[in-house]
């Protein structure tokens, strides 16, 4: 589990946490937990309960981060962006803020769910002038941090399957802000004749910009998966599309910050994570996570199962993406959110005590044979 601290004993970091990362829900906070790992010589994250806000404290690629989710989506409530934003920045004085989340797309003939909308700018779109002749956009277009934008442009090497042969794009452009949750292609279609240039639509971004304008935070960004249309679909497979999204936008925003050596230029260090770190012996700590994970499934284990088979699935389960694990634990007909506060190796450990405590070894494997088939197509645990 999570180290829990009180900001008084974490303080002394400050200098070194780069990065805020902001999520709004929590299947965004889901996926974005799996990409948080401890620092060197930490069994897990830290937990930090702090005024309004819980933060979550962490290594997102090369950078030491700090992580908190929204208490309301949107940007003016009293749980929302502007609010949460400000206060985090506050509290740990990052010098670059990225919103990772998930958001409405405009085209479904010219885009696809899963692809990445990255802000080059946003606009307040429920700002107007509402006159007798006509109505007047009133809401400024601001643009995004450039380090971070041309960082995100140029990740060359990312690659996010989406299934059945496609991979995810990133989608640069203008994104609309407001506090309307879209569900009607009348409405959305109103919206988009007075912003044709729009690539997408979202409800935080404004709120994001205005903390960040009042902190003097120049580098932010949103990087937000398109997980529908804002068409009146929003609910077809909303679940399952939501996590393509998040992982997508995750997915980019941990390959964009696992460089070394491209944000020197705001200040931001690299923590010097390793990237394979090694227990005192030598050993790989991911081998000695997974033979620690393989111990835990045996327990109580039936004899005549083979330990190989065993830590063939538990190798195969731990090789998925997060939006695969999130689909395994929703076949294996676990509620997501038990595991939405657990950073990625902790989350996988709690799956395997449970499949030992209920016995689910068999159903497992057929949940991770669904989204990655076995060249062995038979269930060895029945």
């Amino acid at each position: 589990m999570e180290i829990e601290k009180s900001y008084d004993e974490i303080k002394s970091l400050i200098p070194d946490i780069n990065l805020l990362l902001i999520t709004a829900n929590e299947i965004e906070t889901f996926h974005v937990r799996q990409a948080l790992f401890p620092m060197n010589n930490e069994s897990d994250v830290f937990k930090v309960p702090y005024l309004h806000h819980t933060y979550f404290i962490g290594v997102f690629g090369q950078y030491l981060a700090v992580h908190v989710q929204l208490d309301k989506m949107g940007s003016i409530s009293y749980g929302g962006a502007i609010l949460t934003a400000a206060q985090a920045i506050d509290a740990w004085n990052p010098k670059a803020v990225v919103m990772i989340g998930v958001a409405m797309g405009v085209d479904d003939e010219k885009q696809r769910i899963g692809d990445v909308l990255l802000s080059e700018t946003i606009i307040s779109y429920e700002s107007q002038r509402l006159s007798k002749q006509k109505i007047v956009q009133r809401g400024p277009i601001v643009d995004a941090g450039m380090i971070l934008l041309n960082r995100f442009k140029n990740a060359t090497s990312w690659n996010c399957s989406l299934g059945e042969d496609k991979y995810a794009r990133l989608l640069a452009g203008q994104i609309l802000s407001g506090e309307k949750l879209i569900d009607n292609l009348k409405e959305r279609n109103k919206i988009l004749k007075a912003f044709p240039q729009a690539s997408g639509a979202e409800m935080e971004g404004a709120g994001i910009y205005a903390a960040c304008k009042t902190k003097n935070i120049n580098e932010w960004v949103l990087v937000k998966g398109i997980c529908d249309y804002g068409d009146g679909n929003k609910n077809v497979d909303k679940e399952k599309r939501q996590h393509l999204a998040a992982q997508s936008a995750t997915s980019i925003s941990l390959e964009v910050f696992n460089s070394k050596k491209g944000f020197l230029d705001i200040g931001l260090k690299p923590i010097g994570r390793d990237v394979l770190p090694k227990n005192n012996e030598g050993v790989l700590i991911s081998e000695l996570f997974e033979s620690e994970v393989v111990s835990i499934v045996e327990i109580n284990s039936k004899k005549e199962v083979m330990h190989s088979a065993i830590q063939l699935t538990v190798a195969a389960f731990l090789e998925l993406s997060s939006y695969q694990k999130a689909n395994v634990i929703g076949l294996l007909g676990l509620p997501l959110s038990n595991f939405i506060n657990l950073s990625g190796h902790e989350m996988d450990k709690e799956v395997f005590r449970i499949v030992r405590e209920r016995n689910l070894l068999p159903n497992l494997w057929d949940s991770i044979n669904e989204i990655k088939p076995f060249s062995n197509n038979i269930n060895p645990f029945l």
